[in-house]
């Protein structure tokens, strides 16, 4: 019976395991996936406890009021330093690099100062701040917290750079080259025609000059490589054009002419020795020209000259002030031609005259004809005039010929022109002929001549050379004679 009981409780059993093995499953998958939601929400909460944590960090180390660690501006570390704090830091840095700045010029017991602000100069370390400051401050966050995080491993090096410009001292180096350059002043010489000692020279000064030039590429040179300090000035010596011993070549005769006045007139006299003491004592430098109108000026009573013979336009010989005049020119011309001067102008009379050989004659009217000669030495030339007795003298001044030379002149007529006969005129109103049946040669007639005039060259008494001076050709003259029945 037992056994039966036994046997019926077994197979009742056996036959409702199949659905408690089900349920106990179910219980133990339904727990293991209540255990994995407790899990998995337990890790998204730390996850996101952790992510919370992470973001507060990185906030915390990219939104800070200073510098990031590692950023530099040349030798100044800005880690950790506020934005005021970094300013003052890198302008007194700045001050300090520019007032380095400076350059002391000297000469002598002269001394300039240049400084940065002469250049305008400056750093520019604000820039510098503001590009510093802005690293890693835009951008994700992780991104700027990752560039932050390399900025304390490799660091970030910025340098300030130097602003100027030159060209601003430009007026102030033109003001200290005209303090310290002068001109040069040349040798002088003054003439004293009627004394022993005819010539005083003056010493030659030399002149000093400073290359501007030179000396702005010098000091931007010096700028560009930071080379600071004094720079001493080199200024160049000018020597001047004209030297005391260029000048003591010009003390020696080189001419000399004379005219005799014997045969004149008083008056005539008067008026050649006037014209003369005109030009004595006259400077004419290399390449000037000489003019004797100028020289000498109008011939007027009033600047001192008397009526005298004077050759008139129709050929006759008349009274007027100045007669005699062109023989002061003539005498001036044959110390020129033997001083080798360059004759520039100058005109023959209308015939020979007997104080000069034909065609060395220079015939002169104020407001008309002249006589020029142009200085082509290298040195000055001295005219000095005087009389003596009947005689009047023209003598040149200046460097001399080599080897004792000399110029000698002298004239050829080629050919000779018979004068035409005169030509008879009546006097109807006794204006030259006051005596009935009388009469005055008016015009004498005057044959013609054509001349060719030399000059000679000679050294140590030797023949060097002959030039032709001029070819001059005295038309003949008609006389004039006035006649009354």
């Amino acid at each position: 019976m037992g056994d039966i009981h036994v046997n019926a409780a077994e197979a009742v059993l056996e036959k409702s395991r199949p659905g408690k093995k089900l349920k106990i499953v179910l219980i133990i998958l339904i727990t293991l996936f209540l255990i994995g939601v407790i899990c998995y929400a337990g890790y998204e909460i730390k996850n996101r406890i952790e992510h919370k944590k992470w973001i507060e960090h990185m906030t915390a180390v990219v939104d800070i009021p200073a510098f990031y660690q590692g950023i530099w501006v040349d030798d100044v570390h800005l880690g950790g330093l506020a934005v005021e704090e970094a300013k003052q830091i890198l302008m007194e840095k700045a001050r300090e690099r520019l007032e380095e700045i400076r350059f002391e010029l000297i000469h002598n017991d002269k001394r300039w100062i240049l400084t940065y602000q002469d250049v305008g100069a400056y750093i520019d370390w604000d820039r510098k701040i503001d590009q510093a400051y802005a690293v890693a401050r835009e951008g994700e966050l992780e991104e700027r917290y990752n560039r932050v995080k390399e900025l304390e491993v490799n660091g970030l090096k910025l340098k300030t750079s130097l602003f100027y410009n030159m060209d601003l001292i430009k007026n102030k180096l033109e003001s200290i080259a005209e303090e310290i350059s002068y001109d040069p002043v040349d040798a002088d010489i003054k003439f004293y025609p009627d004394r022993e000692n005819k010539f005083e020279i003056t010493e030659e000064k030399p002149g000093l000059t400073l290359d501007v030039k030179e000396l702005f590429n010098t000091l931007k040179a010096k700028m560009e490589n930071e080379e600071y300090g004094e720079v001493v000035l080199s200024p160049q010596e000018v020597l001047p054009k004209v030297t005391k011993a260029q000048l003591q070549k010009a003390t020696y005769r080189i001419a000399q002419f004379s005219t005799s006045i014997a045969t004149s007139t008083a008056d005539r006299k008067h008026n050649v020795r006037l014209a003369l003491r005109k030009v004595n004592g006259y400077r004419l430098d290399p390449g000037e020209v000489f003019s004797f109108n100028e020289a000498v000026g109008p011939r007027t009573a009033k600047t001192g000259f008397r009526p005298a013979p004077v050759i008139m336009p129709d050929k006759s010989l008349q009274n007027d002030y100045g007669g005699g005049v062109c023989q002061s020119s003539s005498t001036i011309y044959n110390a020129a031609l033997r001083a080798d001067l360059e004759i520039v102008e100058r005109y023959h009379h209308s015939f020979p005259i007997g104080y000069v050989p034909i065609g060395l004659d220079a015939t002169v009217s104020y407001g008309g004809a002249d006589l020029k000669f142009r200085n082509n030495k290298d040195t000055p030339i001295f005219i000095r005039t005087f009389s003596k007795g009947d005689n009047v003298y023209v003598e040149i001044y200046g460097e001399k010929f080599p080897n004792d030379g000399y110029i000698t002149c002298s004239s050829t007529v080629t050919s000779v022109v018979p004068a035409p006969k005169p030509k008879r005129i009546l006097d109807k109103n006794g204006k030259y002929v006051k005596q009935p049946g009388g009469q005055v040669e008016h015009v004498k007639s005057r044959n013609g001549y054509r001349v060719t005039s030399y000059k000679t060259y000679y050294e140590n008494g030797k023949k060097v050379w002959t030039k032709v001076i001029a070819r001059d050709y005295y038309r003949p003259i008609q006389g004039i004679i006035y006649y009354r029945p």
